[in-house]
């Protein structure tokens, strides 16, 4: 199944959305004080609207947009949610001095990026109808974008 199976509705549009910041806001929170995580959520999440919907006008295909969002919305947010538990242990270890542990929430999150990856390359080809490959470039572009806006507006205290 693909993002074309969703029903074209505004409001699961806005309510994946929503929740895709919230995601973001909270696994921020381990690294980056209230102000700056809520804001490092909503920049995440409307810079992969600003992405998927520029992708999507350059293959003129902006009548699946509402789909698509949704569909990365939702699935980011799912992901987002399985992943703040090695986030904050992560984050928590670090703190300590990296002990012997964190290699395994570590190992988590490398684990979660890469089905992210692909969930969102799986998402992007039913969108633009092209092979898996492409969909997964498409996704590790996206996310580096993402992770150098963030890290250049966002940065991380030493």
């Amino acid at each position: 199944k693909g993002p074309q199976d969703l029903p074209l509705a505004p409001f699961l549009l806005y309510l994946t959305l929503a929740l895709h910041a919230l995601s973001g806001f909270v696994l921020a929170l381990a690294y980056q004080p209230p102000l700056a995580a809520l804001a490092l959520g909503v920049t995440d999440t409307a810079l992969l609207a600003l992405l998927t919907a520029s992708l999507l006008y350059l293959q003129s295909r902006q009548s699946r947009l509402t789909q698509t969002l949704s569909a990365l919305g939702g699935t980011g947010f799912l992901i987002a949610l399985l992943a703040i538990v090695p986030t904050w242990w992560l984050a928590h270890e670090q703190g300590e001095s990296a002990g012997a542990t964190a290699g395994l929430p570590a190992f988590a999150l490398l684990g979660l990026v890469i089905w992210s990856l692909v969930v969102t390359g799986h998402v992007l080809r039913r969108a633009l109808s092209a092979p898996l490959i492409v969909g997964v470039l498409i996704a590790i572009v996206f996310y580096w974008v993402a992770i150098s806006v963030q890290d250049a507006l966002f940065p991380l205290a030493e």
